[in-house]
């Protein structure tokens, strides 16, 4: 194993782009390794906006016997942890049933979601070769933990059946799941395994010898995520890619890996894909299905992201914020962006034109998703009116930044109505250093009180008081502001 191993080292350094511009090269990286086969064409999968690889895991009775929901099934969750751990997705597993058979999986496909590919049909034929080239790799480190050249039809005795169901930790597991009536049990030689599963459940449980699974480890080394602690869920990123896994599955997890190994290693690897979650200890392995992609990230990132304004409004209420002036223009309308990003309600956010545009001014589109009014109506068995709907649109606003040694004019502010009927925009904001003008500020009324058009205005206060909420958007502007605390 040598050489691969070499090989291997390319995983720890490299990931993103490079990953398909440099894939592994050896005498055999563009065949095809089954079990695992990486798909002819694309698919879009749902809830996934663009193309994606996918492959597919599926056997015949001439390399496996019976029942081989659990050769699928494991070859699947163990391809799907290789290619997150290298950085090249974190895939869904999607399983098929047996076209014969209705309770056993005819075959596991998995896409590679969250690859950090750009995929399109013009390269798709390159990002092909190099996930081939990528998976045949995993296949020859696999070597160690599954021994491929041992795999040969293997007829099972009564006794390698009566074994499926005498394991202490089966019963266990199967009142701990609520005694499950679709729970499948195998036990094989070669490779040399004991498996139990329930799709009801989203539950897979793979046992193995010690020295297979320090293997697995092995090749999964890779994986080494920076991960926080967030409202519902730990958060983490590796190698490019975010998941969370939320507490209840962490619990859950550890729970089954107590009851199959009698003790709770604290060494356990736990290793997320979008669709399943991994829990691997001294001699198993622990399968969860669930969400565990950006999605589930992403809601954990917003609750963050809530959870620290209202601290910092606690922990930074007494800071002070001192503006070192002249202001530098790129560094404030950076600022000023980031601040509009973290506004509650805002989708997206772009700045347009240059700096140096006009009056030294640069606008922001921004899509705002705001509160709708509510609509009134009588309510059933109620005996007055109360509100029965209400909901949210989204708006294009329009800000624009301005920055004096001293106070904002009218005559800085020019042209509001063109500038919204140009971005077909309705409503303005205006972010104005340090304050604006009573003639400004008057004119800015009148637009709001005569018009449908939203308006408002930030001074320095009101940015002051932003960045209080958000002290690390500050600490990253030291040009041109200090927060003391």
């Amino acid at each position: 194993m040598g050489k691969e191993f070499n090989l291997y080292s390319l995983v720890v350094e490299r990931d993103g782009e490079d990953t398909l511009t440099e894939p592994p090269i050896f005498p055999c990286s563009e065949e095809p390794h089954e079990p695992f086969l990486v798909r002819e064409t694309p698919i879009n999968f749902p809830s996934q906006n663009r193309l994606l690889l996918w492959g597919t895991v599926r056997t015949v009775g001439d390399q496996f016997d019976g029942d081989r929901t659990d050769v699928h099934d494991i070859f699947a969750i163990v391809w799907a942890s290789v290619m997150r751990a290298f950085g090249l997705a974190s895939p869904i597993l999607r399983y098929e049933e047996h076209i014969i058979a209705p309770n056993e999986i005819g075959a596991c496909h998995v896409a590679f979601t969250q690859c950090p590919w750009r995929i399109s049909e013009t390269n798709f034929q390159q990002a092909k070769r190099s996930m081939t080239a990528w998976t045949s790799l995993g296949f020859h480190l696999l070597d160690e933990v599954f021994k491929w050249y041992r795999i040969v039809p293997f007829h099972r005795s009564n006794r390698a059946a009566q074994e499926e169901m005498s394991a202490p930790w089966v019963p266990l597991i199967t009142r701990y799941l609520k005694n499950p009536n679709d729970v499948i049990t195998s036990k094989r030689r070669y490779p040399n395994w004991h498996y139990f599963a329930s799709r009801k459940r989203g539950i897979s449980i793979i046992r193995m010898p010690i020295t297979n699974i320090t293997a697995l480890k092995r090749v999964l080394s890779p994986f080494s995520p920076d991960m926080v602690r967030g409202e519902e869920a730990y958060a983490l990123f590796a190698n490019g890619i975010p998941n969370a896994i939320p507490y209840r599955t962490i619990k859950q997890g550890q729970k089954l890996l107590s009851l199959v190994e009698n003790k709770l290693d604290r060494k356990i690897l736990i290793l997320p894909i979008d669709s399943h979650c991994l829990f691997i200890g001294e001699r198993t392995i622990i399968a969860v299905e669930g969400e565990f992609g950006y999605n589930t990230f992403q809601k954990e990132q917003e609750l963050f992201f809530e959870r620290r304004v209202i601290e910092n409004r606690v922990f930074f209420a007494e800071s002070k914020i001192t503006w070192n002036t002249p202001l530098n223009a790129r560094s404030m309308e950076s600022l000023c962006l980031e601040l509009i990003q973290r506004e509650p309600g805002v989708i997206r956010a772009k700045p347009v034109g240059d700096t140096n545009d006009r009056d030294g001014g640069r606008d922001i589109v921004i899509d705002w998703r705001i509160p709708t009014q509510h609509t009134k109506g009588w309510v059933e068995d109620a005996s007055q009116k109360d509100v029965v709907s209400g909901g949210v649109k989204t708006i294009r606003i329009i800000a624009q930044i301005k920055y004096r040694s001293k106070t904002i004019g009218k005559r800085d502010v020019q042209d509001i109505r063109d500038t919204l009927e140009h971005y077909e925009a309705g409503g303005f904001l205006l972010i104005a250093h340090p304050r604006i003008s009573s003639s400004l500020l008057d004119h800015l009324e009148k637009l709001r009180n005569s018009t449908n058009l939203l308006t408002d205005w930030w001074d320095s206060a009101d940015l002051e008081r932003k960045l209080k909420q958000h002290p690390d958007i500050a600490r990253c502007y030291p040009d041109i502001l200090t927060i003391l605390i």
